[in-house]
């Protein structure tokens, strides 16, 4: 038998590896560094050059922010890892576990609340997707007046809910419903989008 052959037939028989981790490198970011070089200075000039146009400087924009730049970073904490079986150990850095500003951990929580909705909140029945459109005339006052968010909210489900028993003539029909409000965009849609997803379970 050839060598060539035996390498074959031995790598046939060797049991799969199992995925090993490798860390994030946050430190490399591109993203890490506009933050961190860019930061306090945003804060610094905000007031005078983009209050006006994108609303007030929130606190929670620098909290966020603050996170994001620890998120990954074994100096800020840190838990060890060790398998009973094999006594290997590795150090797993602490997450920020914020939304939209950190992308590894927005994926994350994005994928836990899909998986979420599929396994434990929606009914195995048909859904209705409905997207909202928010005047833009309207759109300026939610800037600074950040609650009208909730309240177009609760208006959007009232309008689909009367529209659904309306269809269906069943006026007392409970309609289960998932509101979402994606930040895409530039200017005062960054703030917000002028779109408002609706799933709807009747």
């Amino acid at each position: 038998m050839s060598r060539d052959t035996c390498q074959l037939k031995a790598s046939v028989v060797r049991p799969a590896s199992r995925g090993v981790y490798k860390p994030r490198r946050p430190l490399a970011s591109p993203l890490f560094r506009l933050v961190s070089d860019h930061l306090h200075r945003l804060q610094t000039v905000y007031d005078e050059r983009f209050a006006r146009e994108y609303g007030p400087w929130r606190p929670v924009v620098a909290q966020v922010a603050e996170k994001f730049l620890a998120c990954g970073v074994l100096e800020h904490g840190v838990a060890r890892i060790r398998c009973d079986d094999c006594a290997h150990e590795y150090l797993l850095a602490f997450s920020c576990r914020c939304r939209y500003c950190c992308p590894s951990c927005h994926a994350k929580r994005l994928a836990i609340w899909t998986q979420w909705l599929d396994t434990t909140l929606l009914a195995p029945v048909p859904h209705r997707q409905v997207v909202l459109t928010i005047p833009k005339r309207l759109r300026a006052y939610c800037l600074y007046r950040r609650r009208l968010l909730g309240e177009i909210a609760r208006v959007a489900a009232r309008t689909v809910t009367a529209a659904i028993r309306t269809l269906t003539g069943e006026r007392d029909l409970a309609v289960g419903i998932v509101a979402c409000l994606p930040a895409l965009g530039t200017g005062i849609d960054a703030a917000l989008s002028p779109q408002r997803g609706i799933l709807a379970d009747p």
